[in-house]
């Protein structure tokens, strides 16, 4: 009997994952968020020769430049498919016409959490798969942390996911969960990160802080601290960048806690 409860929850996230996939396909968010990385894409190229000429001809100069606004990239990603993927169901009552069937809470969740992972995660993964062949063909060379990049951006889509569906799960309307996921992610987190460094406190706490290191395994930069006291000011302030372990741990408990978060408050709230 465990066997086959296993085997049915499978086969119903199965299911969910599926159905839920085939949404984002045919919903104009993914041809939006699609669109979107395409023009970063061309626009950084394109800004490269006209202010230029040329773009670089070393490959980490080369992949720096496109890889610079991922972190932008995917918090624009996850506020579209995550950020909306519990609200929506509360707000528009679609869950109730799987609920009276027999599916479980927890399976229809964990559906819903792997569409938004796979949709998203596939177009970050195509973006840096253009980026390294298109790397390798101008330059000649290939730039082997790029993968390691697009490993922390998956990662971070991870970490700042699981924060959106926590948000989700609390908020009755979507476009609520997607304002609020993000004014804290692109604004609260950043400013707070900032007053961390500006009195010498690593921001170990947090995710978009971890994130930073999505550019800095390519470009490796270290910590450091600047004096002020050149510019008349009495002040010396942190410049702080996580080791790749510790960015990891950072997202990938970001990722756990939220998620969880969201799934018991989910498995609680009634329509």
């Amino acid at each position: 009997m465990m066997d086959k409860g296993i085997g049915d929850d499978l086969r119903q996230i199965g299911v969910v994952t599926k159905y839920e996939v085939l949404k984002h396909v045919r919903s104009k968010k993914m041809f939006i968020f699609a669109g979107i990385v395409v023009l970063l894409f061309v626009l950084i190229t394109v800004l490269n020769f006209a202010l230029n000429g040329k773009l670089p001809d070393d490959p980490s100069e080369f992949v720096t430049g496109y890889v610079n606004l991922v972190s932008l990239v995917v918090i624009l990603g996850v506020s579209l498919f995550f950020a909306s993927a519990i609200a929506s169901e509360f707000e528009e009552r679609t869950a109730l016409l799987m609920f009276p069937r027999p599916i479980k809470k927890t399976s229809f969740f964990m559906g819903k959490v792997l569409a938004c992972c796979a949709v998203c995660g596939i177009i970050i993964t195509m973006y840096y798969t253009a980026v390294i062949l298109f790397c390798v063909a101008y330059t000649g060379g290939l730039e082997a942390t790029a993968f390691a990049s697009l490993g922390l951006a998956l990662l971070f889509m991870l970490g700042t996911g699981g924060f959106a569906l926590f948000i989700s799960s609390i908020s009755k309307r979507g476009a609520t969960a997607v304002v609020i996921t993000i004014a804290t992610l692109l604004l609260v987190f950043n400013i707070v990160d900032g007053m961390f460094s500006l009195f010498r406190f690593e921001p170990v706490f947090s995710v978009t802080y971890a994130g930073t290191d999505i550019l800095n395994v390519i470009v490796g930069n270290v910590t450091s601290f600047t004096d002020l006291s050149d510019y008349g000011i009495d002040m010396v302030i942190g410049n702080y960048y996580p080791a790749h372990w510790m960015s990891i741990t950072i997202m990938s408990t970001w990722f756990l806690v939220t998620t969880i978060l969201a799934a018991v408050i989910f498995g609680k709230r009634e329509f």
